[in-house]
Formats: structure tokens, sequence, C-alpha cells
């Protein structure tokens, strides 16, 4: 299925900035629709203190979140028109758990694109991409915070350890594999250790019309940053991986590639679950 249905999460910071700039450079090459989603968390009003507000000042309260949500979507509609997209893109804008909101609405795109870190209204409530990929069943194109808008270079890398995660991502990314002009297969693998060769990938991808080769790198301080450091090197359009091969839980205590990644960004990441 071609990819013609991209969403944006979209709060006017920096961060969701960058992460449009990526969605209207696809846009244009696959020919695709941009929805803005922006979800803004509700007042943090225990009874006890709901209690003691009056209502003109919760009235208050709740028109200055309109006009500033109406001020977002007005930003979001002339960034579409610097950038060149020809259409006003549509819009969408809820209230409740920026990630849990996020992730039900990315069940209806192809794919959703986030910025790097993000804060709805700048400090309310962060935005995790690993949430929402854990949560929506679709991919989600994490973008850093300082990605510059460029031509594509038709290039990809792909991280690859044959696990679950992994093949999720190599198939939800398989539109975008199949219209790049080289792919490297990245598998980080311990020093004097050979890879595990028990099933050949590159003969599914070239089955797929892909022709990618296959790139292997020996630990360098961390999967993480061994990816990142061939990324760096490499230039590439977008690194697909999956997200948690480990447990959240064990990442979240002790720390894991996909923290590593999503904190030290140097591309346009594509991650699933």
């Amino acid at each position: 299925m071609a990819i013609k249905d991209l969403a944006v999460a979209y709060n006017g910071t920096a961060n969701s900035h960058a992460a449009l700039r990526l969605a209207v450079r696809m846009a244009k090459k696959y020919d695709a629709a941009i929805t803005g989603l922006h979800v803004n968390p509700p007042l943090n009003l225990d009874n006890q203190t709901r209690q003691w507000i009056p209502d003109s000042i919760l009235e208050t309260l709740q028109k200055a979140e309109q006009d500033s949500v109406s001020g977002i979507k007005a930003q979001f509609r002339k960034e579409l028109a610097d950038l060149g997209h020809t259409s006003n893109g549509d819009w969408i804008a809820e209230q409740g758990e920026p990630n849990r909101v996020l992730a039900k609405g990315a069940r209806y795109f192809d794919i959703l694109l986030v910025g790097q870190f993000t804060a709805s209204n700048g400090v309310k409530a962060e935005i995790r991409p690993e949430d929402i990929v854990l949560l929506s069943g679709k991919p989600v194109i994490v973008v850093p915070k300082k990605y510059e808008d460029r031509p594509f270079n038709e290039f990809a890398v792909v991280a690859w350890d044959g696990s679950r995660p992994a093949a999720r991502a190599l198939t939800d990314a398989m539109q975008i594999l199949e219209t790049k002009s080289r792919i490297d297969i990245v598998t980080v693998v311990p020093k004097d250790t050979p890879p595990d060769c028990g099933h050949d990938i590159l003969r599914h991808l070239r089955r797929h019309g892909i022709d990618a080769r296959q790139v292997v790198l020996p630990d360098n301080g961390g999967i993480a940053k061994t990816i990142l450091g061939h990324c760096t090197s490499t230039n590439p359009d977008i690194l697909v991986m999956g997200a948690y091969s480990r447990t959240r839980i064990r990442e979240d205590i002790f720390g894991g590639t996909t923290r590593d990644v999503l904190e030290n960004l140097t591309v346009p990441v594509l991650m699933a679950h």
C-alpha cells in the first residue's frame, strides 16, 4: 500500500516544525496528504481546587485555551504554505493525555511524524515517541530537533538484529525502502563475533526489488552509538529500527538502544514495535 496519508504531531514548537518540514518533503515525493494532530492536556484541577474557582475564571481559562489552539492551527497552515505545500492540510485538535491521544490518532494514518522531544504548549506534558510507538500499532518517524530540510539522497539505513521489533519496522518501512536506490542493513555485533547468517535478509529484500548491502559493525561503545556513528558518516534520509527489543521496564531502568537513539538522534528514525 502506497504512502498517501501522513500525520504530524504539531504544537507550534521548534520540534514540531522539524517534523512538519520532513512531512512536506515526504508529501511531495509520495503525493500524500498531511494532517496536523494537536493535543491539549486537560486543566489539572482536583475537586478541592475546582470548588474554589469561580465559573467565570474557568470560562476565561477555557477561552484562552481555545484561542491558543486556534493560533497554533493558523501557524500550522502558514508553515505549510511557506514550505510550498499545495494544500492547507487537515487539522484535528483534541484534549487528553498527549501520548495516548496521539497513539490512537496514529492508527488512522499511514505514518505519524513527531519531533524528537516535544512539550504540549511548551510546558504541560512531554510527548514521548517511544510511548506512541508501543501504544499505536503504527510506525512513527521521530525527527531530530535540528533537522534541516534537504532533497532526499534516496539512501536508508536499517538496523537489523533479527528480532520481532526489527522485523516489524522493516515491514512497516517497506513502502519507503522500495523507493530508495541504496540501503545499508546494519548489524552490530560484539567484537570478534561473526553475525548470525542463518536467514538471508538480503534475499528477502531482493524479492521485493530492493538492492541492499549488509554492513556488519563491531560494537563501538554501544549499539546505539555504533548505528548513529554509521548514520553520521553516511548521511541517510532515514534510519529504520525496531523499538524495545528488550522489555520497556528494563530499558527505562537500565537504559537501552531505543532510548539512546532517541536521545542522540542525528537523522530521522522510523520506529515500530
